[in-house]
């Protein structure tokens, strides 16, 4: 098993002198492992390349790449991922910082977890046992932790912590090898995000392991300016991907919602509020039927007669539920409190808010279902 360790680096003189040595003490710990480290190097402009020739002398084996301009923190983990893929055939890769903030004692953990077969091992800072430097103050706590859970709400990657960490360990063979690096949002800080959401993507087997993340005390820091609104870009973009058919399911919905309003109002003048509402929800879901198919699942529609015609059919009965539903609901309303324009339409809207749910899931999952 080849494990190659990459560490970028960026006037890491001093530190990668007492990196270097604890990381090849860990690396005895595992017998049936051989490890390779990668230094990446963005172009120092103090000794850090003449160091680590100079370590390369004591240690075995180091490699060397030189960046003749610096590529950003995520297009130096590129580099070093294509360099162990294709030079040194690796099984895994790591990802570490060489200022020292990833302990070099929390390494061992990470390696133990490639014995149960994950795709991702995360060191991570927010799951019980993990942590920060307690000398940060509250606003960089607040940003490190609030940015990480909103990435994991709106992405709907509930389920992991730390989403910019940068200890981590990769399998390469159908996880690193089937990412296009090319198509990355990020080259810099937001890298990690990119990363970790298309390994999810690929139904990668994720876990995190608790680090002691610490504080930097020498050297230059690669943190890059923008970051933030680097990270945000990433995880915006992700988002209106990965949410594209719900996005457009709800602009669809916003185009019933106007026919049924408009209708059920109308028709509520003539007759009965739960008639009148059930007349308008048919309406506004033959309209929502024909975009649905035609272009909020795009991506998977049916326009096959035989097809088309049975799909419709449960469509309809399936959003019948909802409306259903809501005219009792509108009923209920007017009668503990009257039958009043207000009462009318809050009723609606709460009947509304259920479709919604109600429709996507059953749209999605049933009737538009992914092959």
């Amino acid at each position: 098993m080849k494990i190659c360790v990459i560490i970028p680096t960026y006037n890491e003189e001093e530190n990668i002198k007492i990196l270097t040595p604890l990381l090849f003490e860990k690396f005895k710990l595992f017998k049936d492992f051989s490890f390779y480290l990668v230094f990446v190097d963005g172009n120092s402009s103090d000794e850090t390349v003449k160091s680590i020739k100079l370590l390369q002398k004591t240690f075995s084996p180091i490699h060397l790449i030189e960046e003749g301009k610096k590529s950003g923190l995520g297009g130096a983990y590129i580099k070093g991922y294509q360099y162990a893929m294709e030079n040194l055939q690796a099984d895994y890769v790591v990802e570490m910082d060489a200022d020292l903030q990833h302990n070099p004692a929390d390494f061992p953990k990470l390696i133990e977890k490639i014995k149960n077969n994950y795709d991702l091992i995360i060191g991570s800072r927010y799951v019980k046992g993990g942590s920060v430097p307690a000398e940060w103050n509250h606003r960089r706590k607040l940003i490190s932790y609030f940015g990480s859970l909103f990435a994991r709400v709106v992405l709907r990657m509930t389920k992991i912590k730390d989403f910019t960490s940068g200890f981590r360990v990769i399998k390469v063979k159908g996880i690193l090898d089937q990412i296009d690096f090319s198509k990355l949002k990020s080259k810099g800080f937001a890298y990690k995000m990119d990363i970790l959401v298309r390994i999810f993507d690929l139904k990668g087997k994720i876990c995190e392991v608790p680090i002691t993340f610490g504080l930097r005390d020498r050297g230059t820091s690669k943190m890059e300016e923008k970051n933030f609104q680097d990270s945000l870009k990433v995880i915006l973009e992700f988002a209106v991907e990965r949410n594209k058919n719900f996005i457009k399911f709800i602009v669809v919905g916003f185009g019933g919602l106007f026919i049924d309003l408009l209708v059920s109002n109308i028709a509520n003048i003539y007759t009965r509020s739960s008639v009148a509402s059930t007349i308008a929800g048919s309406l506004a879901m033959i309209f929502t039927f024909t975009l649905n198919n035609l272009w909020s699942f795009n991506d998977r529609t049916k326009i096959q007669l035989k097809s088309l015609i049975p799909t419709f059919i449960f469509y309809a009965a399936s959003s019948y539920v909802p409306i259903i539903l809501r005219g009792y609901v509108i009923t209920y309303i007017e009668k503990l409190y009257g039958e009043t324009f207000l009462m009318f339409n809050l009723g609606m809207l709460i009947g509304i808010t259920f479709g919604i749910v109600w429709n996507f899931t059953v749209y999605s999952k049933i009737i538009w279902k992914r092959k």
